[in-house]
């Protein structure tokens, strides 16, 4: 076609609309409509916590992970330095192995509450013991030091080989005594079945008090099915659609776990939930499209906190957490 027939195809079309609109004055008038747009329902106070070592990960898995008292006292409080308000930790022998021995955590807590006091809240680990006594000894051996603690309501393979099968008289012992002693059961769900699970042994049993808190986590080997954008997505959203179902006010965390990395932190932040916890218990990677092992656990609190100011929301308080999930702070 030459471009005489061209332009004579142009002609043909000089009358032709190109668009339908009401007066083209209105394209220069002031949007309203586009300036009164809803606000999103989402709390500006932004909750994270460090969890710096947990039980199965090992030296030969990330050579940065924490074994010695010392070093897990260093990244904890350079972590809280860099804006987290909360710890999670665990302890480990001298050989690396998880271990309940209190002498060890109050190497760790000791000096943190000394340090910080009501300004950073401690979150024990009353699980792992061969009996639940054992499990919950630390919780009382902390009581009121010990504000939150996880309970998991799961039958689930947490490391490769090794498998752990929850009951509804262990799950429902757990959070009876932590309650009694006033520390706040964080119930966590590593797979999607653990949402029936823990509505008929804690929720309608009436065992968990409200306000209900709950730790998403999931995306490590086995902990639900986090394996891309799509399924993180798919699988997080599902899961706190489902926990809103059992209580719209019920206080969401998410778990930095597996190979989502920081991706888990900003998927939490933009859901509008509570918080999310980081650091090197759970996760071995930084990012999920990289193969960057995490160096430390202040690293990857900065970038969260990063996270939350460039998404508008604000790095919270220990306050602000304790109002999250109820915890009365007169008694603290």
């Amino acid at each position: 076609m030459t471009d005489t027939q061209h332009e004579d195809k142009l002609a043909r079309y000089k009358d032709m609309k190109g668009y339908y609109s009401t007066p083209p004055e209105t394209i220069f008038a002031a949007k309203k409509t586009w300036v009164e747009q809803r606000r999103w329902d989402i709390p500006e106070e932004f909750v994270i916590k460090v969890a710096p070592v947990g039980a199965f990960i090992m030296k030969e898995d990330n050579p940065n992970q924490r074994y010695a008292p010392d070093e897990i006292v260093k990244d904890i409080e350079e972590s809280i330095e860099a804006g987290a308000c909360a710890f999670h930790t665990h302890v480990r022998d001298s050989q690396g192995r998880h271990t309940l021995d209190v002498s060890l955590y109050h190497e760790v807590i000791d000096p943190i509450k000394s340090k910080y006091g009501h300004d950073v809240i401690v979150c024990g680990c009353p699980e792992g013991g061969n009996t639940i006594a054992e499990s919950l000894r630390p919780i009382l051996e902390f009581q009121d030091i010990i504000e939150v603690a996880p309970i998991t309501v799961t039958a689930v393979n947490l490391a490769g080989d090794f498998s752990v099968v929850m009951t509804s008289e262990i799950v429902r012992t757990h959070v009876e005594f932590m309650q009694e002693v006033g520390c706040k059961p964080e119930m966590v769900l590593h797979n999607l079945g653990d949402l029936s699970l823990v509505k008929r042994w804690l929720i309608d049993t009436g065992v968990a008090k409200k306000p209900y808190y709950f730790r998403i986590a999931m995306g490590n080997p086995g902990w639900g099915y986090i394996e891309d954008p799509d399924s993180m997505f798919q699988c997080l959203t599902f899961v706190v659609r489902e926990l809103k179902k059992i209580d719209p006010n019920c206080a969401v965390m998410i778990d930095m776990a597996g190979r989502a990395g920081l991706f888990s932190v900003a998927t939490a932040i933009s859901l509008g939930l509570m918080g999310a916890r980081v650091g090197m218990e759970d996760a071995l990677y930084m990012y999920p499209h990289k193969d960057e092992v995490i160096k430390s656990n202040v690293s990857v609190v900065k970038h969260a906190v990063a996270l939350v100011e460039a998404m508008g929301r604000k790095v919270a308080t220990a306050e602000d957490y304790r109002r999250y999930v109820g915890i009365d702070a007169r008694k603290k």
